[in-house]
């Protein structure tokens, strides 16, 4: 892929992907208003529950056929990719569906014993039925990246979010659910009936790519079966141990609660702002790098196949660099704005309070998708397995030991440490297999500087003018700040030249 392609991709993608995450912050205000927030406490909690059978239909899989398409395509081998993506194709479907059957005839104890609502067990069958169609996608996914068609994925990703929305509203509107379990069920039902529609969307596009691209000759690809083993079975293991920690994580959140001494509709709906509001509100920014991280994989994957290691630290530095750019600029928007940004969209200063409490956690929640990515090409998912896993087993251990004591000040507190605690050893490893070379005053000090100068003089600018708290007075804001921060860059980097080159030096490729 060339340069101009790939930026072009990844503008498009990002194009997407800003639409998804607009279209998904509107969904959720829209949830919000019509469950409240105990409702959006107990969705996010069937959702927990339906996660991990999610992480063991999926887990893994796309990242195995990105690498194994990747390498038939770098040595020569573009026969193989039908082989490779059948027998892949016929795994997931064998998987999903197994896992789909378990969760039917599961859901009643798990409704019961884990979200103590017996009438939720409705919304995991719904949702279960999804389960063979997300596998589907997800191996198709995996296929797009690798021959540099990842467009195709994002489409099906745009129609599964506007029929998602579209039948969820319908449904409210039709039959004005009066329960919370209802309510719940009409939005996994839309959820599924999504899952459907994105799937044909993507198995069209599968098929028109495979007839147009790849040799009709198919030739039998060795290793198949070990290759899956091999990339995706640390990937699942790691996603597993992680969604069943995180399940079990967000299954206790509001138990402990009550143990602190608030009532249940309390707890969950203090979770709920939390987790179903103030976490998506934070991530909402990321979605300009989730594109470029996805199309960094068979590009790094192609590199170190090669034996390129400066071109895949070359890769690997400006990633990095332009992530910490990026997130910076957030961090400090949200700092100062947080609760605005939480009253627009949620119609809640409770949850803008947490956005603005969590803000500085942002650098490393957006520099931890750019890493993963990068480890993941890199052949380095057993080590990010273990971050993982160790980081959510820490999670659990202290959030039994400290929420019946201490509320939600100390899960605040966890989420820090957890967050600090990932980003060091997964930083840390990217730094030792790369080689790469970071400065704390040109990378770190300087940059984050300039982000706080520029989002604070926009923000005061606009209240000295008597802007109100509204969406269009946010963006501008937002914009009024990134317009400010290139030149504070400037003015914050010393020496002469570009303060962006100097910022993220070129490094010397193979």
């Amino acid at each position: 892929m060339t340069k101009q392609k790939f930026f072009l991709q990844g503008l498009l993608l990002t194009g997407v992907s800003l639409f998804l995450r607009v279209t998904n912050m509107g969904y959720r205000s829209y949830l919000s208003g019509q469950l409240g927030a105990a409702g959006m406490g107990l969705y996010q909690l069937i959702f927990s529950i339906f996660a991990l059978t999610v992480t063991l239909s999926t887990s893994g899989i796309s990242l195995a056929v990105t690498r194994m398409v990747s390498a038939a395509i770098a040595s020569g081998r573009p026969q193989r990719i039908r082989s490779v993506a059948a027998r892949c194709l016929l795994f997931c479907l064998t998987i999903s569906l197994s896992i789909a059957l378990l969760l039917f005839f599961l859901a009643d104890p798990a409704a019961a014993l884990f979200l103590g609502e017996p009438k939720a067990a409705p919304c995991l069958r719904v949702l279960g039925l999804g389960l063979p169609f997300m596998s589907l996608c997800t191996c198709m996914k995996g296929y797009f990246l690798a021959v540099d068609e990842s467009l195709s994925t994002a489409w099906s990703d745009a129609l599964e979010q506007v029929l998602t929305i579209a039948a969820t509203v319908f449904f409210f509107w039709r039959f004005a659910p009066q329960s919370m379990e209802a309510a719940c069920l009409g939005a996994m039902a839309a959820s599924t009936l999504g899952e459907a529609a994105s799937f044909l969307s993507s198995w069209a596009a599968f098929r028109r790519s495979l007839g147009r691209n790849i040799p009709a000759c198919r030739e039998k690809s060795p290793g198949v079966l070990q290759g899956l083993a091999h990339i995706a079975l640390p990937c699942t293991l790691s996603s597993a141990a992680r969604s069943l920690l995180n399940t079990g994580e967000n299954l206790l959140i509001p138990r402990e609660l009550q143990r602190y001494g608030l009532p249940r509709g309390e707890a969950l709906s203090q979770y709920g702002l939390l987790q179903g509001m103030a976490m998506p509100l934070l991530y909402f920014p990321s979605s300009f790098l989730s594109s470029f991280a996805s199309l960094l994989i068979p590009k790094v994957a192609r590199e170190r196949e090669l034996s390129h290691r400066k071109a895949v630290a070359h890769i690997a530095g400006k990633a990095v660099g332009w992530t910490l750019l990026f997130s910076y600029f957030f961090a400090a928007a949200f700092s100062l704005s947080g609760a605005s940004w939480g009253a627009v969209f949620y119609g809640s200063p409770s949850s803008g309070a947490y956005v603005r409490l969590l803000a500085p956690l942002v650098p490393l929640l957006y520099l931890d998708v750019v890493v993963d990515s990068l480890l993941k090409a890199m052949d380095e998912q057993f080590n990010s397995m273990k971050y993982n896993f160790s980081d959510s087993l820490i999670r659990v251990v202290l959030v039994l030991c400290l929420l019946r004591f201490f509320g939600m000040e100390s899960y605040v507190a966890i989420l820090f440490f957890s967050t600090i605690f990932n980003a060091s050893l997964s930083l840390g490893r990217l730094i030792r297999v790369t080689s790469l070379r970071l400065s704390l005053l040109r990378q770190v000090v300087f940059p984050l500087a300039a982000a706080w100068a520029s989002a604070a003089a926009a923000h005061s600018l606009l209240r000295c003018v008597g802007a109100d708290t509204a969406l269009p007075s946010l963006l501008l804001e937002l914009a009024l700040g990134g317009a400010l921060y290139l030149p504070a860059l400037w003015l914050a980097s010393p020496g002469r030249g570009n303060p962006l080159a100097r910022l993220f030096p070129k490094q010397r490729r193979t």
